[in-house]
């Protein structure tokens, strides 16, 4: 059964992050998750679908499995490139070495780690996985394959802090405890590590001084996963902490109480120890776990926490304002978590991808972490995609009038009228001549009827004056549509919805209500 879990935990394996790094574009630092993200958009930082450990720039650098990410006090990210078994630099601009050394290669010409303390260059990882930070500046790898955790001094030193390359769960001081494929770790103000202990099935805590105590129950259950094969699996249970039941814990996240956040992968639910309460219960997601069944079966719903669905969540971190970010990894996506209600931030749950766009239309590959930066952006590891992966605010051109008016943005650009847009039943509307342009058309005006013609190709539409009705015209072919708002005649010029149009050429289209600025982008990039 082990070796079977083993295999489930590649496939599916989590982390979580905490990390800041300037410069890279304008956002806003507080981020209402659930309506202000609309306006952002996906962009590649760091990586290419190609597997390799190839430095550089970040356009050219490439990664094998890019599993967690934390900040360094300088301010550049450090990753755990998981199956290069190194740890590894980003930047706003390039990719470089940070620690660990590829041993050697396996049958299928793979890379391999090993188990070294040492330098930072000499020492060596084996599938290292989440990664925390202490307030100074020393970095705690959950080292999964090893079956230990790792610490990287800030003077550049590798040691073992607990575990000792065994399989295990035994307590105790440093090496003399053991671990089982630990995925994540994450450290307190007053330097306590937390460990989530992945086949163990437990969340642990490691003592300044080096002790290691097991803080949840173990599970008793057993699962028949082949015929005659039978073994213990993860288990199911809120409550006190002593006897609180997790199932493939595999992301942490502290907050500002000094309380934690599990991702409970494989009951698919987001679960919240609280040590002052002593209690452990259940933030998000939904679901039974069946009597002959290894996990909860994943499933995708927003909405109400206790009724809402995760599959395999992973990653976690919290916001400025404590909305608490999920990778949902076999969703796809990146969901929040906010006044007991889940919504999705970025991507779509189909099959998974690696296009960039904007947060409704980009797609991921088995995201496993996210983090969100000190300017409101929000980096996101797209493990299987092997991208570093950023979602961000749209730019806003730097010649935008200093006035208070209206303006609209078609792909970053502004949409040039010679009067000011109209705001009409919560809709905005400008000359029909600098929508029909900007979009491509070639408008006409008939004076009998008094409607705007607007054609491109074989496409046309006739707009009258003061109306919601507009006929479509393709390929000899008519139909009658509505706008979302009437058409409106002001000192003899005719001003139509800008989204309407904006959606007949299937663009996506947000309000910045803060900005007072229409943005019209391509979906995808």
């Amino acid at each position: 059964m082990r070796g079977f879990t083993r295999k489930c935990t590649l496939l599916i394996a989590g982390i979580a992050i905490f990390a800041s790094i300037p410069n890279l574009a304008t956002a806003a630092p507080n981020v209402d998750w659930t309506q202000s993200a609309k306006l952002y958009e996906v962009h590649t930082w760091a990586g290419k679908s190609d597997l390799g450990h190839t430095d550089g720039k970040t356009s050219e650098a490439t990664f094998f499995h890019p599993h967690s990410v934390v900040v360094m006090p300088n301010g550049q990210l450090l990753i755990s490139d998981s199956s290069n078994q190194l740890l590894r630099k980003v930047s706003a601009s390039e990719v470089s070495a940070y620690a660990g050394q590829i041993v050697g290669v396996d049958e299928s010409n793979l890379p391999t780690g090993g188990y070294n303390d040492d330098e930072l260059a000499h020492a060596a990882f084996e599938q290292p996985l989440g990664l925390a930070v202490d307030a100074q500046g020393n970095v705690y790898v959950a080292d999964s394959k090893n079956n230990a955790i790792r610490k990287v001094s800030k003077d550049g030193k590798v040691t073992t802090l607990a575990g000792n390359g065994l399989i295990g769960a035994s307590d105790g001081v440093g090496q003399k405890a053991t671990f089982f494929e630990p995925s994540d770790v994450a450290v307190d103000a007053a330097g306590k590590v937390y460990v989530a202990d992945t086949l163990n099935n437990v969340i642990r805590k490691i003592s300044p001084d080096g002790t290691v105590t097991t803080l949840t129950a173990p599970s008793t259950r057993i699962v028949e996963y082949h015929p005659g094969a039978v073994d213990y699996v993860g288990d199911f249970a809120d409550g006190a902490i002593a006897s609180a039941k997790f199932n493939e814990p595999s992301a942490l996240a502290i907050d500002n109480k000094g309380n934690l956040y599990v991702s409970d992968r494989g009951n698919c639910r987001i679960r919240y120890i609280d040590f002052n309460a002593n209690k452990v219960t259940t933030v998000a997601g939904s679901g039974e776990l069946a009597k002959d069944a290894i996990y909860v079966e994943g499933g995708f719903v927003d909405g109400d926490a206790q009724q809402s669905r995760f599959a395999s969540p992973e990653g976690l971190t919290i916001a400025a304002d404590g909305t608490l970010i999920v990778a949902d990894s076999l969703n796809h996506v990146i969901r929040s978590i906010k006044n007991g209600k889940v919504s999705t931030v970025a991507g779509i749950t189909k099959d998974p991808g690696s296009i960039d766009g904007v947060a409704g239309s980009a797609q991921f590959n088995h995201p496993t972490d996210v983090a969100v930066l000190s300017d409101g952006r929000l980096v996101i590891v797209d493990e299987q995609g092997n991208k570093v992966r950023v979602l961000q605010s749209y730019t806003k051109p730097t010649d935008l009038p200093t006035d208070k008016g209206i303006q609209t943005l078609l792909r970053g650009k502004r949409v040039v009228s010679d009067v000011p847009a109209q705001m009409k039943s919560n809709s905005v509307l400008l000359p029909v001549n600098a929508v029909g342009t900007a979009l491509g058309y070639t408008v006409d005006y008939d004076p009998k009827s008094k409607s705007a013609i607007l054609t491109k190709g074989e496409l046309t539409y006739v707009i009258g004056p003061n109306t919601k009705t507009v006929t479509k015209t393709l390929k000899g072919k008519s139909e009658q549509l509505t706008l979302n708002a009437p058409s409106l005649i002001v000192n003899n010029r005719m001003f139509i919805p800008v989204r309407f149009f904006a959606t007949e050429e299937n663009l996506d289209i947000q309000w910045d209500s803060a900005a007072q600025i229409v943005v019209i982008r391509d979906r995808t990039f």
